[in-house]
């Protein structure tokens, strides 16, 4: 069990223990988020704060997949490199 406090609330969260070390840091980036919207306050604070995280997964989703599109172009132009160099090597 975890015990986290955040906005002056305190929550028992039952996690195994290899996540617990993942919670408390995402506790800690979550408060530090907060912090960042001093002049809101309550719901539009909590509100805004999840717009940002939500816009910021979607940014490194997008990345992400970018990402892995243009790795899997060079995997298949090397592997179209190796099975014309063993065409030509062994006729």
């Amino acid at each position: 069990m975890l015990t986290l406090t955040l906005m002056n609330h305190t929550f028992e969260i039952p996690c195994a223990a290899e996540d617990r070390e993942r919670l408390i840091e995402a506790a800690t980036l979550l408060e530090d988020k907060l912090d960042q919207l001093p002049d809101l306050k309550g719901e539009g604070k909590i509100l805004m704060m999840a717009l940002n995280l939500c816009y910021d997964y979607l940014h490194i989703k997008e990345d992400t997949t970018q990402y892995t599109l243009r790795l899997e172009d060079q995997m298949n132009t090397v592997m179209k490199h190796v099975v014309s160099n063993n065409s030509t090597e062994n006729p």
